[in-house]
């Protein structure tokens, strides 16, 4: 490969322990420890600026605004669109091809790429084993987070029991990338700050490729690793994998670029494997869990605009009292409540619009309850959510995965009861989701 001053590092190859080990607490059950290697490659010690993304593409889509702060609001496919035009620009091969939604990668190319799954968790751990790569604790002082929820807030956040859990900074935006320590192989922000696209379509590992893995050949999501600046600490584990729409933009999205160190020799092909046509007039059923009316307001909203069904998600027996509390019991138990009522007829419907409020940063049990029940496949399934700040928190990640063969859309969300302009984002949301008023 020809020798490139890009401010890149070079990192060694080697082999680790990629996902978590099971006594790992919240751990996702698609994080199955197994061992990898990775060859040596170079990596952009940090995210991608705006500044640098301003001067390729033209453009700065980010909501947080300053040059030294990193990129975000981009999709999947920006980045990769990044990628090509910075090498193009540099005078190096384009490694990948988009064909609609096809998208294939040359390894032998020389050229800008995001890192893969395996990749992203190998520099991230950068040789350490504990749960994040400065140890077994998040705080604010080494990385940008919701310093609110540090790792295991939920079982410590109407009882503190655990001296080890505390509560940091919240900064409620992006830091400039060059902020708070890098880890031992030098990069900044691995934990926090923006999550990061990867390569990859979601699945489940294929523990029969450990060389270089890059992930399903198929699929409708794709990976970012690392968290943000508004995720809780359990989302910033080394080992943790969130799920994403890659037509999704979101403000807790950017990427970091590598490159070869040397040429490769295959061509990774990878497809969406989901081809859901929705008719041109769709039945749609808006469902809904709420608890304290905000949810129920926005359902109602999005109903009445479309014409759609509406139906309550209920509890047989439902949540009393502090609902911190026993929402957070049932949380760590794994427990997803009965209900009492039920969606007659799910197969009639093309489209469901689920809401929720946004619990410790994923949907309440209920909703895992209802998503349960029936069979998903082959429709379009969009989230709403209310929430008191968190956003989505990783909800759209979790009910993405809980439903393989449907496609998720990209989601809504509102804070609280949503204002008086919440109608009117409600009609945006609904025209870019391609789903007509009456």
């Amino acid at each position: 490969m020809q020798a490139i001053d890009d401010s890149l590092i070079l990192i060694p190859s080697g082999t680790y322990q990629m996902g978590s080990p099971e006594s790992e607490r919240q751990r996702g059950t698609d994080e199955t420890q197994h061992e990898v290697s990775i060859s040596a490659f170079y990596v952009d010690p940090y995210e991608v600026k705006q500044k640098d993304y301003q001067e390729v593409m033209g453009e700065n889509p980010s909501v947080f605004r300053g040059d030294d702060l990193p990129v975000e609001n981009v999709t999947w496919f920006d980045a990769v669109h990044y990628c090509n035009r910075l090498s193009e620009s540099r005078g190096l091969t384009p490694v990948y091809t988009v064909d609609g939604n096809t998208v294939t990668w040359n390894r032998n190319a020389n050229g800008y790429r995001l890192l893969t799954e395996a990749e992203w968790e190998y520099v991230c751990r950068a040789g350490t084993t504990t749960i994040y790569n400065f140890g077994d604790q998040v705080h604010s002082d080494y990385t940008n987070f919701e310093g609110s929820y540090p790792y295991l807030i939920e079982e410590n956040y109407v009882s503190h029991t655990n001296p080890e859990v505390v509560t940091s900074r919240n900064r409620g935006e992006t830091i400039p990338v060059t902020e708070l320590p890098p880890n031992t192989f030098g990069l900044y922000n691995t934990h926090g700050n923006v999550a990061e696209w990867c390569f990859d379509y979601y699945g489940e590992y294929d523990l029969s490729s450990t060389i270089d893995p890059s992930g399903a050949a198929s699929g409708s999501l794709r990976v970012n690793r690392g968290g943000s600046y508004n995720d809780f600490g359990k989302h910033l584990r080394s080992a943790y994998r969130s799920a994403t729409n890659p037509i999704d933009a979101d403000q807790n999205l950017g990427f970091r670029i590598c490159r070869n160190a040397e040429a490769g020799n295959e061509m990774v092909v990878t497809t969406n494997s989901l081809d859901i046509s929705t008719p041109e007039n769709p039945k749609i059923l808006v469902a809904y869990f709420s608890y304290s009316g905000n949810t129920e307001n926005g359902a109602e909203i999005i109903a009445e605009k479309t014409g759609a069904d509406l139906f309550e998600i209920t509890m047989a027996n439902p949540y009393r009292g502090n609902i911190y509390d026993v929402s957070q019991r049932d949380l760590m138990q794994g427990v997803h409540p009965a209900l009492s009522s039920h969606v007659q007829n799910m197969e009639q419907y093309d489209i469901v619009l689920l809401g929720y409020p946004t619990w410790w940063a994923t949907v309440p049990m209920p909703v895992y309850s209802f998503l349960e029940e029936y069979d998903f496949s082959g429709k379009t399934v969009i989230t709403f959510s209310s929430h008191g700040g968190t956003m989505f928190g990783d909800s759209v990640s979790d009910v993405s995965k809980a439903i393989p063969g449907a496609y998720v859309g990209c989601g809504f969300e509102f804070n609280y009861s949503g204002g008086s302009g919440l109608s009117d984002r409600i009609s945006e949301w609904l025209s870019q989701s391609g789903i007509r008023e009456r």
